[in-house]
């Protein structure tokens, strides 16, 4: 039997991310799996993003509206692969990356498949916070069988099943590409939480201090943003992403 070996689009949503984004290329150059192809998703850069991207073979898309879920549906709907993988303009991936998402989908039950992220050794609050989070939420699954959250850095989807559900809803800003599409994928088929699948995130978002990033960046901008959106149908509170 000829082995699966679908076509892989990645999808990376950047603003100026010309700082960081050799991390992801390079991870993606060195993939195991060669059967992909990288998009980069911008919202209008005006630092070197376009010309780092090009100069690691990624295409890019631009993106009148700088909103990342609005970059992630504009990357999404140019994919040419079966599958899309979510990634971000800051972080590592393994080498084994895009084997080990594309063995997963071997399963036609299975929608999408993601994990979480090791963070940078520094500072140790950031790096020891997400460990206990992912590892409650391997836990949980592991007893369950139910996903309670992913990353979008590390998500990934059949892209006949992300047109069926009607793609990300894009009037969602923070939390649109993670807690609302997941729900959706949930219901749609098996989303499967691999704990072997982590990616390697910089550590930029606790660069303004604990407190500042629990309370605004959070609770207010990620929490609070997502929830009166999806009241309201629009984004009312907008944050800024840290860089």
């Amino acid at each position: 039997m000829d082995s699966y070996t679908p076509f892989v689009s990645v999808v990376i949503p950047t603003l100026n991310e010309e700082k960081y984004l050799p991390r992801p290329l390079e991870s993606f150059q060195k993939q195991t799996y060669k059967n992909f192809e990288v998009i980069v998703s911008d919202g209008n850069s005006t630092d070197k993003t376009h010309e780092v991207a090009k100069s690691y073979g990624a295409r890019v898309e631009n993106n009148t509206n700088t909103t990342v879920t609005m970059a992630r549906q504009k990357g999404a709907d140019a994919a040419r692969g079966e599958l899309i993988v979510g990634a971000d303009a800051d972080t590592r991936y393994p080498i084994d990356h895009l084997d080990r998402i594309v063995r997963h989908f071997e399963n036609p039950a299975v929608v999408a498949v993601g994990s979480g992220g090791l963070f940078e050794p520094k500072p140790w609050w950031c790096r020891l916070g997400w460990k206990i989070n992912y590892d409650v939420i391997a836990w949980f699954y592991r007893l369950t069988g139910i996903v309670l959250y992913l990353p979008a850095f590390n998500l990934s989807y059949r892209k006949s099943v992300f047109k069926k559900i009607g793609g990300y809803n894009t009037y969602l800003d923070f939390g649109g590409d993670e807690l609302d599409i997941l729900d959706r994928l949930k219901k749609a088929g098996k989303v499967i939480y691999d704990p072997k699948l982590f990616a390697y995130p910089s550590s930029r978002r606790a660069k303004e201090g604990f407190w500042r990033l629990m309370i605004k960046h959070t609770l207010i901008d990620y929490y609070g943003g997502y929830i009166v959106a999806k009241i309201f149908k629009k984004p009312l509170i907008k944050g800024k992403p840290i860089r």
